[in-house]
């Protein structure tokens, strides 16, 4: 495969990585999805866009709205309109009674008239009907729909006051009308208030009947509880059993106290006599029982024998033995007599029972008394604790029969007080209704002066421009709203946000043949003039030239560090000259000095043979397919421009996809990288085909080719879409073609300014 011979390289000429595959290493920032949206912002630049567009449509619609206010405006008889004030108050009757009243009702308060409500209500069948009944007395033709057509009323400013105005095409007929409508509603104005004091009477009888049931209610409650407890003061009755209570303590202390010194004389008592209270008993009955005294006391004798003769013999004699024999008879009898008074108990010195003196008789019988009295003391104790208990019961029921009982009270008190206000209420309700007077009054004088004619043609012509204006301006947008297609660069760049890199003049006939073979750039107009002797319009022909130039050098400043080298040029739908603007801008970049390389990647329907009128039996399908290495050489040089390569679709493959994204197709677009300063793939329209997505894989960037008048709005936002979620490459800009100058001959005129003098017919005045 042969390559054009390079002296030295080119500063623009790229190097590939090192895997063999190029991307875009010059753009540092990779593509990011792009979103589209609709744009409704209006402005002023947009709406003057439209009116241009459709100039027809909004001139025409104006005129005729127009034309048809005028002359309906004309033809119209003429009116007279009268009018009288109302000086109007609250639409209730008793200002402040009424707020009590809806107080009372729970629905709140107003400040004032409700002015919107009022006039509905005095424009409604049922207060224009007597008024239309002694109308249609005299003026029988009047209906109620002529009534209320004709009538208006509004409120004057932020005051008080109601103006009612009324439209007649019989000055006569229009004052009788507003005498009627001033008297009528007056009498509606006092009908109206007395009907709302009578609401208001109806309202406080039914919430006075309601209150007396309640009250009637709460008391039978009342009675009911005082007859189920038996009670007729609880708080009362509290108050006795509190009293009792205190009482009942404050004895029961006392009582403590006696108690406790009572315990303590027992005590002493009981360690001075060694018994316990029940022995003590059992003793001193024995002390006066007589079998054991005279038992005791033969003992005793028995004793004193025994010490006498011990006194004067032996223990062993016989007369002491006798004596002790004695005594030991008298012990038994002696003890079985003690047992059977103290009952057997043996914790008792039998041998002492007997010698119980005065004294200690004495002793025993205060402790007994001791005993007794604080047993005694304790019952009383007992007794009153029982009887506390019971009072402090008693208080904690009436304590809880208090809360029912004031529960109760309250509620009679509340219901009693409403009851006193509602009572209030209806006396002040029926003072007011006897001082009832005209609420609303006349504040502007009313007779046949107060009708005059209305006559302002000025002001309806004007008011009918504006309308004619506006209709006019909405037949406009809405025709251009069904149009879809864009009519302007501006809108074109908003909906895809994307820069404009080229605005391409519409040419008819340009387009298709090369107007820049001429590898010398002009420099005046006259080389212009030259360059483009016999066009028919040479200023187009020099826009359309310069826009390719233009296009060469934005592509140029979109990447100062590494410039872009292979772009690829597509389009949403055929027909929008992406063929033809590839080809002008290979010859405009060809044209500037640098190597180009025209490749047409549109298999399917290829084109660039036919502008360049080469041959197309071999090309990029060819050379894909090709399986022998080197490449063979199957890039045409085109005549007359040796920096212009192209390389043709070539046969029409089954399956273009295919072969756009092999291997092979990657390696011949790395090989011609390093050979050429700019690659230009001119492949198929986006619309159901995916080629420009597969090329755009290995390219720098991607041109979006869009005609005005024709590329419809949901082609590109449908394209934009698709493009920013599934092609890596970046969307580097927008070619906007077909490009209408309506000021042509003024953009000749300053080229020729800044390049110079021409001579010849055409020849115009230079200016620098």
């Amino acid at each position: 495969m042969a390559f054009p011979k390079t002296s030295s390289p080119s500063p623009l000429q790229p190097s590939a990585n090192g895997n063999g595959h190029h991307h875009n290493g010059y753009l540092p920032v990779p593509a990011s999805p792009v979103v589209v949206e609709a744009d409704d912002d209006f402005d002023l630049g947009y709406l003057a866009g439209v009116l241009k567009r459709r100039a027809v449509t909004f001139v025409g619609v104006t005129l005729l709205s127009l034309g048809g206010l005028t002359l309906w405006h004309l033809t119209r008889p003429s009116v007279y309109s009268g009018g009288f004030d109302l000086l109007v108050e609250p639409v209730t009757a008793a200002n402040a009674l009424e707020g009590d009243l809806l107080n009372l009702s729970s629905q709140g308060t107003r400040s004032g008239l409700d002015y919107t409500s009022q006039i509905r209500v005095l424009r409604s069948p049922g207060v224009l009907n007597p008024i239309l009944e002694a109308i249609q007395q005299r003026y029988p033709d009047i209906t109620y729909n002529t009534l209320l057509n004709n009538l208006t009323i509004n409120r004057d400013g932020e005051s008080k006051v109601l103006r009612v105005n009324y439209r007649e095409q019989d000055p006569e007929v229009a004052a009788f009308v507003l005498s009627q409508l001033a008297e009528g509603f007056i009498d509606y104005s006092v009908q109206d208030r007395q009907a709302e004091l009578r609401r208001g009477l109806i309202f406080l009888d039914e919430q006075l009947d309601e209150k007396w049931q309640e009250v009637a209610t709460i008391e039978d409650d009342l009675s009911d509880f005082q007859k189920q407890y038996d009670l007729v003061d609880v708080n009362a009755a509290s108050e006795s059993v509190t009293q009792r209570l205190n009482q009942m303590q404050a004895n029961q202390e006392g009582l403590r106290v006696e108690l406790a010194s009572q315990i303590s004389l027992y005590n002493a008592l009981q360690d001075q006599v060694g018994f316990q209270p029940s022995t003590a008993v059992r003793v001193a009955n024995l002390s006066e029982s007589p079998t054991y005294q005279r038992l005791l006391s033969d003992l005793r004798e028995v004793e004193q024998s025994i010490a006498s003769e011990l006194a004067r013999f032996q223990a062993d004699t016989p007369m002491v033995e006798a004596l002790d024999d004695q005594r030991q008879q008298l012990l038994p009898l002696l003890e079985a007599e003690a047992n059977r008074v103290l009952a057997a108990n043996t914790e008792v010195d039998h041998d002492s029972l007997g010698h119980q003196g005065s004294v200690s008789r004495e002793l025993m019988q205060q402790l007994v008394d001791a005993a007794n009295q604080v047993e005694v003391l304790r019952t009383q104790d007992q007794a009153i604790s029982q009887v506390t208990q019971q009072l402090q019961g008693e208080i904690q029921r009436l304590a809880d029969l208090s809360r029912s009982y004031q529960q109760i009270a309250r509620e009679l008190a509340v219901t009693e007080d409403s009851l006193n206000q509602l009572l209030t209420s209806r006396q002040d309700l029926r003072f007011k209704m006897a001082q009832q007077t005209s609420p609303w009054q006349l504040v502007s004088p009313l007779n046949q002066a107060s009708v005059v004619p209305v006559t302002n043609l000025p002001r309806n012509l004007l008011l009918s421009t504006v309308i004619s204006l506006l209709l006019g301006g909405a037949a406009a947008l809405l025709r251009d709203k069904f149009d879809q297609v864009f009519h302007d660069a501006e809108e074109l760049s908003k909906v895809t946000r994307l820069p404009n890199l080229a605005l391409v003049p519409e040419s008819p006939g340009l387009e298709q043949r090369s107007l820049l073979m001429n590898p010398r750039l002009v420099s005046t107009m006259e080389e212009v003039l030259v360059q483009h002797q016999g066009d028919s319009s040479p200023y187009t022909s020099f826009s359309f030239t310069e826009a390719f130039y233009s296009l060469d050098a934005n592509l140029r400043l979109l990447s100062s560090d590494a410039p872009i080298q292979l772009v690829v040029f597509t389009s949403s739908v055929p027909g929008e000259g992406k063929s033809t603007i590839c080809a002008h801008l290979a010859i405009a970049s060809a044209n500037m000095g640098r190597r180009v390389l025209l490749i047409d990647g549109d298999m399917r329907k290829p084109s660039q043979h036919l502008m360049f009128e080469v041959p197309n039996h071999l090309g990029l399908s060819d050379l894909i397919t090709q399986p022998q290495e080197p490449l063979p050489d199957f890039v045409k040089p085109i005549t007359g421009n040796p920096n212009l390569h192209l390389l043709t679709a070539g046969t029409q493959p089954p399956a273009p996809g295919r072969l756009l994204s092999s291997r092979k197709m990657q390696h011949i677009t790395e090989q011609y990288r390093r050979h050429y300063d700019l690659i230009i793939f001119d492949t198929p329209p986006l619309a159901g085909m995916i080629d420009a997505k597969l090329i755009a894989a290995q390219a720098d960037g991607l041109l979006l080719v869009s005609r005005l008048h024709k590329t419809a709005r949901q082609d590109v936002q449908r394209v934009m879409t698709d493009l920013g979620n599934t092609v890596q490459a970046p969307l580097l800009g927008v070619v906007v073609n077909g490009v209408v100058k309506r000021r042509q001959r003024d953009d000749y005129a300053d080229y020729y300014g800044y390049y110079g003098r021409a001579r010849g017919p055409l020849a115009v005045s230079g200016r620098r």
